[in-house]
């Protein structure tokens, strides 16, 4: 049996009548009437957090789905462009290596030429300056977003 102890509280002149009307009605004591009354109020408070949580986490993925979903279809339009491109080229250094009769390939794991070197310097130069352009760009979209609110 759970250990309960005494407290004193006053109640208005209306709360004090609701729970005599309580009590003759249900035949039960003040004590067992207010802890019934704690914990309905608890029960209800807790389906309502629950609810609104509910509705909140709806509410996200909805609008998160509307943000990513164009995001995600221009990736896959992406990826297939970059495919096609791949096997263009593989279809294409494929009849290099039939027309000119080759006996081997000449893989970079073998041999780092030098316009190959040049080549793969000038692309992570592009890399690094079209990254760059965008952390600025993003950077002057923050900072006049920051200034007008």
């Amino acid at each position: 049996m759970v250990q309960k102890q005494g407290k004193y509280y006053r109640f208005s002149e209306k709360t004090l009548q609701q729970l005599e009307e309580l009590k003759h009605r249900d035949g039960g004591s003040y004590t067992s009437i207010l802890e019934s009354a704690v914990e309905q109020f608890y029960q209800q408070t807790y389906t309502q957090n629950e609810l609104l949580l509910e509705e909140i986490e709806r509410l996200l993925n909805v609008k998160m789905s509307e943000l990513l979903i164009p995001d995600l279809k221009r990736l896959v339009v992406i990826g297939n462009v970059l495919d096609r491109n791949i096997q263009m080229q593989m279809e294409f250094w494929n009849h290099e290596f039939v027309m000119s009769a080759a006996k081997g390939l000449g893989s970079t794991d073998k041999h780092l030429s030098a316009p190959y070197r040049e080549a793969q310097e000038l692309i992570k130069q592009r890399i690094a300056h079209n990254r760059q352009k965008k952390l600025d760009k993003e950077a002057r979209k923050a900072s006049s977003n920051s200034q007008s609110n």
